[in-house]
């Protein structure tokens, strides 16, 4: 690697903050709050440990249900065939469904959103794949897809079953999954009540009646694991998720979401160094014909910090070692490694901003003499 080391003196947020947060505790069994932008971990407490997500499993099923809508398979006004076996189950939570009539596809979102109902969710699994069994695997297929290694389906509900387990930490990954990439869908975890069949039933999120912008996503309750709550809230232009379970009661677990998403407001911001494509550094790349080329961000360039003393923050360019020519504007060459004091540095893509060539062989080999001579200096 080439290494560029570079102070931010820049005055447009290039502060970074570096002490440690206030620390904080739950009474929970496992838990997990991250930030939606950066998927920072802000707390953890056994979040890799596997449980059983009860409920918080419908999360899951609503974002299979969300993904068909958006790749246009599916449509909130197309319609699903109640079986007999989805209409006896009313083991749980249920939306009361009648065998062999058809329901639409976004009313039996709202029974699994706000209603938990466990009878439409079984609904939405027969007709989309045949068994509640096959739609159980496409379950456990999405959640590899998306990075949930410790995480297994058996079924659409959340009923308890010891193979049909995850861990706090994954649920955090499929929250912020659904969240990020299905936003004209995620509102329907904010709403408050759903009637159906002339019963009205409220959502059993407890964080939506407090002021605290939380706006999704679901609970779960087995007597083996206790009392679990997948929650996002937005304060402003942040987002963070917190996933708890292994509460003892509804009380502890309302408290104790609610003081870790208030914790992690308090106790953390975002900073935004760089954005997409900016220009922010002109180096010399060692075998290029330029004095000096553009380098920027791949992407939008954002850290997750502690909302303390505001320091001068360092990062250090690394070029590739072997650069390939020409280089095309747009082409990743490197990475950014940004230093946060008290914590794992961090690595961001870094491209070229415009098009490179290769040196001739003359200038190629004053610049190997160069580099050679200054590396016996580092």
């Amino acid at each position: 690697m080439h290494r560029f080391i570079l102070t931010v003196l820049s005055i447009f947020l290039l502060n970074s903050v570096l002490a440690f947060a206030s620390y904080i505790d739950t009474d929970a069994e496992t838990a997990v709050v991250i930030d939606a932008t950066t998927g920072k971990v802000l707390f953890e407490k056994n979040k890799d440990k596997k449980t059983y997500p009860a409920s918080m499993t419908k999360i899951m099923t609503t974002l299979i249900v969300f993904e068909k809508l958006s790749n246009g398979t599916l449509s909130l006004d197309d319609t699903f065939l109640v079986s007999e076996r989805a209409w006896k189950e009313r083991e749980g939570s249920s939306m009361f469904v009648e065998v062999d009539k058809n329901i639409r596809v976004e009313d039996l979102l709202r029974g699994i959103i706000v209603q938990s109902g466990n009878d439409a969710c079984i609904v939405v699994a027969e007709n989309i794949a045949g068994t509640e069994e096959s739609f159980a695997k496409m379950m456990t297929e999405k959640a590899r897809d998306i990075g949930m290694t410790n995480t297994k389906f058996t079924n659409s509900t959340g009923m308890h079953d010891k193979n049909n387990f995850s861990t706090a930490y994954d649920l955090a990954i499929l929250s912020q999954y659904l969240i990020n990439n299905y936003p004209e869908y995620y509102h329907m975890f904010a709403e408050t009540e759903f009637e159906w069949s002339n019963i009205k039933q409220k959502n059993r999120n407890p964080l939506l009646y407090k002021n605290m912008g939380v706006d999704g996503l679901k609970t779960g309750h087995l007597s083996v694991s206790g009392y679990g709550l997948a929650a996002s809230a937005i304060d402003g232009n942040r987002r963070v998720i917190s996933v708890t379970n292994g509460f003892s009661s509804t009380q502890k677990r309302s408290q104790g979401s609610s003081r870790l998403i208030t914790w992690s407001f308090r106790e953390f911001e975002n900073i935004r160094l760089f954005e997409d494509f900016t220009k922010f550094a002109s180096i010399n790349i060692p075998g290029s014909n330029e004095s000096s080329s553009l380098i920027g961000a791949v992407k939008d360039i954002v850290l997750t910090v502690p909302r303390t003393k505001e320091k001068e923050l360092q990062y250090e360019i690394e070029l590739f070692e072997n650069i390939k020519f020409p280089i095309t504007s747009g082409d990743i060459i490197g990475k950014i490694k940004v230093d946060i004091p008290n914590e794992d540095p961090e690595y961001f893509d870094v491209v070229s901003v415009n098009d490179v060539n290769r040196s001739n062989i003359f200038s190629r080999f004053f610049s190997y003499i160069y580099i050679s001579v200054v590396n016996l200096f580092i």
